[in-house]
């Protein structure tokens, strides 16, 4: 679940960077804007529900075409400098997460590698000479299976008091990181230009 926040977390920051660019652009390309920011803002939500990289075949694709279209958007003038670095940031990490998620579902699909009499390599058993002279083969156990009986691990479980807490801490460090990523981005858009100020009030008198 902590591998996948923060590709969730950069497709909310990247939707709602879209969403800002969208408010400020011609009809039809704020359609499409608007369209492609709905889908990052659902599949971060499907990540975060699965806990794992949900269609990682199209956050590959989704995250390239994102840093094509950022940077075809900078080119031609309805995306300023700081909402591309922004997308950029966000859809490079999305597509490397897409990457990873791929490449672990092809070692899990991995064959297992087989002997030459036949046998699973990783299963024979070594032999040991026993008193007639003969090879008598006895199971192999493990060094790493071995585990004190008080450890977490014989248990088979963490304490999630501490699963908890790293949990936690990751989560608030990257929100703060989208944050501190997403919020120039979205004062730098047209509609964060326009948008009043905080403590003011649309005629410009100071809050209380």
């Amino acid at each position: 679940m902590i591998a996948a926040l923060w590709p969730a977390l950069a497709a909310l920051g990247a939707g709602l960077v879209l969403f800002a660019t969208a408010a400020g652009a011609p009809a039809v390309l704020a359609l499409l804007l608007g369209g492609a920011a709905a889908a990052e803002l659902l599949w971060a939500l499907a990540v975060l529900r699965a806990g794992r990289v949900v269609a990682p075949r199209g956050a590959v694709a989704g995250g390239a075409i994102g840093v094509l279209g950022a940077g075809f958007l900078l080119l031609t003038g309805p995306l300023a400098l700081v909402p591309f670095v922004a997308l950029f940031i966000f859809h490079w990490s999305i597509a490397i997460a897409g990457v990873v998620a791929l490449r672990r579902g092809a070692d899990r699909r991995a064959p297992a590698r087989v002997g030459v009499d036949g046998q699973l390599a990783d299963q024979r058993a070594p032999a040991e000479v026993v008193a007639g002279g003969q090879l008598a083969h006895q199971p192999r156990v493990s060094a790493a299976r071995i585990e004190p009986a008080g450890s977490a691990a014989a248990v088979g479980t963490l304490p999630r008091s501490r699963s908890a807490g790293s949990f936690t801490l990751v989560l608030v460090a990257e929100a703060l990181l989208v944050a501190a990523i997403a919020t120039p981005a979205l004062a730098a858009s047209e509609a964060g230009e326009f948008a009043v100020p905080h403590g003011t009030f649309g005629h410009g008198h100071a809050g209380h």
